[in-house]
């Protein structure tokens, strides 16, 4: 509808399901049913792509299309930007951090306690919420951290804060003496896991987080189970973006929670992780399009602040009002499905104008904390061999966080069998890409 009115262009739009959306993509263009412009979930398939000379390169065309241009004036193209030079995809964006360190305020009020600022206060603060009832409900139903389980690993975000204060995060890049060291592998991480597992041990884990998913885990938020984790900051919006909120006062009308910092630890602390700059999702368009120009008017147009405005709220005085600085969306979420608003996600950039101002505190406060990795945008060839070792490291990471005994030569087995699975060489193929990136 938007992109006929605004680009002379007709949209027919294929969707594929979730499930194995990649292999279904790359049998859908082996098949020779080759759309216009496609969309792409990973680096490595975004890279196995480039190299069959599969996607136009956008920036050739950018002074045709100066909103696509803009879009990615603020380093995004340099984040996408691949060896030869070229920019290949537009990243999907939203936030650049969606978590930081979250307590139960009403919990801290009830127990006499502050927002900790050390580790060893943050230890307090757990014992307390663990094993004190701060629910007052007489049972042993509540913990500080718990975790998921997502795609054969473990996500371990929730627990940034203490892997954070010992100076790491597992799962990401730390900048070493001018080379890129990878965070789970220190021995900062081995610190942190026996700080985890002294906090499992004291019962201030939720023993389910290795079965838990990730709606499991927000649920249990939502309900009172846990209390100090690194989580959504969408719990304190008024607003209720993404459904937070509203869910989380209907269970408890007095639970309120409020924002920590950077634990101090025994060495140099660092914030919390952030999202990539290449986005959830990448849009690309068809080296072998016979529409090219359209496809890319249609991207220009998307990656407009009309454009983008739309994609977000739609029409203004149809779909939503403003009112000051407040944006008020003035038709239901079902509404907007109906209309499209918002699932149309190909260059596309997400809008907090409807927030709290409360949101828009904790938006900026979060950025100001976060860890940016230094190896953010870089895209190397075996970088498939990441997911592996992810997994592997959820895995290991598990069975010492619940481990009965000492941690230190789990530790070192793992570290030794993480290089042997390909970890020294995608350490080594991440560093030449950096050293080569910054040559430039």
């Amino acid at each position: 509808m938007i992109s006929r009115k605004k680009t002379n262009t007709k949209l027919e739009i294929t969707a594929i399901p979730g499930a194995d959306f990649e292999n279904k993509l790359q049998i859908m263009l082996a098949s020779g049913d080759k759309p216009d412009i496609i969309q792409i979930g990973t680096d490595a398939l975004e890279m196995k792509f480039t190299k069959s000379g599969l996607l136009l390169p956008l920036n050739a065309s950018f002074d045709k299309t100066p909103n696509l241009q803009k879009f990615g004036a603020d380093g995004i193209w340099d984040a996408m930007k691949h060896s030869d030079g070229n920019v290949y995809a537009i990243p999907i964006r939203g936030s650049a951090i969606d978590n930081i360190p979250i307590y139960r305020k009403d919990w801290l009020d009830k127990l006499g306690l502050k927002v900790p600022t050390t580790i060893d206060e943050y230890y307090a603060v757990a014992d307390a919420f663990s094993n004190k009832d701060p629910d007052g409900n007489g049972k042993k139903d509540t913990y500080a951290l718990s975790g998921w389980t997502a795609n054969g690993g473990f996500d371990l975000s929730t627990s940034d804060q203490v892997f954070g204060a010992y100076g790491t995060l597992p799962n990401s890049w730390l900048l070493q003496d001018g080379k890129l060291v990878w965070g789970s592998i220190v021995p900062g991480a081995l610190d942190a896991l026996k700080f985890l597992n002294k906090m499992y041990k004291g019962k201030m884990i939720d023993p389910e987080f290795v079965t838990d998913n990730s709606a499991r885990f927000k649920d249990k938020v939502l309900k009172g189970v846990i209390g100090a984790p690194v989580y959504r900051y969408f719990l304190m919006d008024s607003s209720n973006l993404n459904n937070y909120y509203e869910p989380l006062k209907q269970n408890n009308p007095n639970a309120e929670f409020v924002e920590g910092g950077i634990l101090k630890g025994p060495g140099d602390s660092i914030g919390f992780r952030m999202l990539t700059r290449r986005g959830w999702l990448k849009t690309a368009v068809l080296n072998s399009s016979p529409h090219v120009d359209a496809a890319l008017r249609v991207l220009d147009f998307l990656a407009s602040d009309e454009g983008n405005k739309y994609m977000n709220y739609g029409e203004e005085g149809v779909d939503y009002k403003v009112e000051g600085d407040l944006l008020t969306k003035t038709i239901t979420d079902d509404q907007m499905k109906q209309e499209g608003i918002g699932q149309l996600r190909l260059a596309f950039n997400a809008l907090y104008d409807q927030t709290s101002p409360r949101y828009r505190e904790l938006f900026d406060y979060a950025h100001k904390i976060g860890y940016k990795d230094p190896a953010d945008g870089l895209v190397v060839e075996n970088n498939t061999k990441q997911v592996e070792l992810d997994q592997y490291t959820g895995q290991q990471y598990v069975k010492m966080i619940m481990s009965d005994g000492p941690i230190d030569n789990m530790f070192a087995d793992y570290v030794k069998e993480w290089k042997k699975r390909g970890g020294d060489a995608l350490t080594q193929a991440f560093n030449d890409a950096y050293q080569e990136k910054n040559k430039k």
